[in-house]
């Protein structure tokens, strides 16, 4: 009789054993593991540190998950138009880091230290480094005019940090 209730008492504790790793994640019915480490970084702060951490981030449309959360973690965000990109740029160089989206089809991370004059825009254009996604991402480093293009309805967006 003791032979069972030891290998009862075993299998309960050894049963509580694996699931006490695991939890219910809150408004969800699904089950985490612990023990698995967070392999999402931050997308905001990974292109921040690094551009070229755009290419291992493994979402659908990493501009459009950048862009989502740079939304709430930026201190300013501002809709780029002709008419205000040059007070725009001014203001940035208040800021550590510069980054402007074009729909969600492109994003760069500014140089504010070397610029270059563009009619098209009216402004002093800055040095960039970024991607712009057709199907894959493809890599971009040069002025931020001939990456972004010319003035039009696109949603352009800059987001300083």
């Amino acid at each position: 009789m003791k032979k069972i209730i030891l290998l009862t008492l075993c299998v309960v504790v050894l049963s509580c054993k694996n699931n006490s790793n695991e939890t219910i994640t809150p408004n969800s019915n699904k089950t985490t593991n612990n023990n698995e480490k967070n392999t999402r970084p931050n997308t905001t702060l990974e292109f921040l540190v690094n551009v070229k951490n755009l290419e291992k981030d493994v979402a659908t449309n990493p501009i459009e998950a950048f862009k989502k959360s740079a939304t709430t973690e930026a201190k300013e965000v501002i809709y780029i138009t002709n008419d205000n990109l040059k007070t725009s740029l001014n203001l940035a160089k208040k800021h550590d880091y510069a980054v402007i989206t074009v729909e969600d089809h492109t994003i760069i991370k500014l140089n504010l230290q070397d610029c270059k004059p563009s009619n098209a825009w009216d402004a002093c254009m800055p040095k960039a480094e970024g991607y712009i996604k057709k199907g894959d991402l493809i890599y971009q480093n040069d002025y931020s005019n001939n990456i972004i293009g010319l003035p039009d309805n696109q949603e352009r967006i800059l987001y300083l940090f």
